[in-house]
């Protein structure tokens, strides 16, 4: 009965925030809460994963996706405060680092010599690649939490107001937006969007994938990859907060509390359709496509029909971040500061390290190695031996 009386209280403080993250709503009972994380048992290894090195940004605050780049032999990375610095990709030495004084929560992409970033007051921001000199500054219409993604010509950046804008690569002047309409209650974050093909492809709080004209905004196809078929507003959050793919003329997108959804890109419509709550990055490997659930069980769909191909239930609950493709293996990290190494055939444990006492944020990785960020703004490079 206490929990029934505080339901309409919690429902009017999200109505009223707007954008929230349920990471503490779970006022509800749930099996998976009583369990907690799952403990890990040991493993023998025959993949070692070896630190190369590791460089502290600081982050007191994790207000978006940070997310390191690589260019031209060079890591950048960028704190939440706005510390920003390249590194030597080798020996992790700083080449130069300046302090932007900005809120970051959407960073980074490098690419065309040109650094850029978004922020928490919805400032878009280009700097010079050898120094990290202003270039120009413009303002979005909400707070920006990933990365934006140039094709050189455009800057595309997404906001949380479920806006999709771009803007001219030179002077960040806004040429084009798109707006949609924001369910009632969604989840703060926004998905990632990318150039593949000519085209922009991203996911919005409303379920729908869009392809997207990056010159003008002018809309090729958006489509449901969920339905919204809740009874509750709290069962209605269907948003698509990770990174889609494409693969073999299939557009693969997941949402939370809903499904993941392969689309034929020539005829626009479903080639199949599969149950599946998440709001992390899917990855490729091969013919299997990747993908976290909400319980943090890692699950591997074939490509061609969305078969179940393997399900790894041994990290369930500790808090994984989205999982990245490296060589046959997939990498995740954990809420104790472990990587692990699976086989993208069959889901067993390949490898395991420990690199931090935090939890790791994000996992990215580059030809050979693994970027990892851990909860401090810790940067680390991992081999794979």
């Amino acid at each position: 009965m206490i929990k029934l009386r505080l339901l309409p209280l919690l429902l009017s403080i999200l109505l009223f925030t707007g954008c929230s993250s349920f990471g503490w709503l779970k006022f509800w009972d749930s099996e998976d809460e009583e369990e907690g994380p799952t403990e890990l048992f040991a493993i023998n290894p025959s993949v070692q994963i070896s630190t190369d090195w590791s460089e502290s940004f600081g982050n007191e605050n994790n207000f978006g996706r940070l997310i390191p780049s690589v260019y031209e032999r060079k890591v950048y990375f960028v704190s939440s405060e706005g510390y920003l610095a390249s590194l030597d990709i080798e020996s992790g030495r700083t080449e130069w680092s300046i302090d932007t004084n900005d809120n970051v929560s959407g960073g980074l992409e490098v690419n065309f010599k040109t650094i850029t970033y978004g922020t928490l007051d919805g400032d878009l921001v280009a700097l010079d690649y050898k120094d990290g000199k202003e270039l120009w500054r413009s303002q979005a219409s909400s707070e920006i939490l990933t990365p934006p993604v140039t094709d050189g010509s455009m800057l595309i950046a997404q906001t949380g107001d479920g806006r999709i804008a771009g803007y001219d690569f030179k002077s960040g002047e806004r040429q084009w937006f798109h707006q949609t309409t924001l369910p009632r209650l969604t989840l703060r974050g926004t998905s990632r969007p990318y150039i593949n093909q000519g085209f922009v492809f991203t996911g919005f709080a409303n379920g729908k994938i869009a392809m997207i004209y990056p010159d003008s905004g002018a809309i090729r196809f958006e489509i449901p990859v969920t339905i919204n078929e809740g009874k509750s507003e709290l069962e209605r959050i269907i948003d698509i907060d990770g990174k889609s793919l494409i693969t073999n003329d299939l557009l693969i997108a997941a949402s939370y509390q809903g499904n993941i959804t392969a689309i034929n890109l020539r005829e626009g419509r479903p080639a199949w359709q599969e149950n599946i709550s998440t709001i992390k990055d899917l990855t490729l490997n091969g013919n299997r496509v990747m993908a976290v659930d909400e319980a943090d069980k890692v699950k591997a769909f074939g490509v061609a029909t969305g078969a179940i191909l393997w399900e790894q239930e041994n990290l369930k609950l500790r808090k994984l971040t989205s999982p990245v493709s490296i060589r046959n293996f997939i990498a995740v990290g954990d809420l104790e500061g472990y990587i692990h190494l699976l086989d993208s055939k069959n889901g067993d444990f390949l490898g395991r390290k420990k690199i931090s006492r935090r939890p790791i944020m994000e996992l990215t990785s580059e030809s050979n190695f693994l970027l990892a960020v851990d909860e401090s703004g810790k940067i680390f490079k991992l081999s794979i031996n």
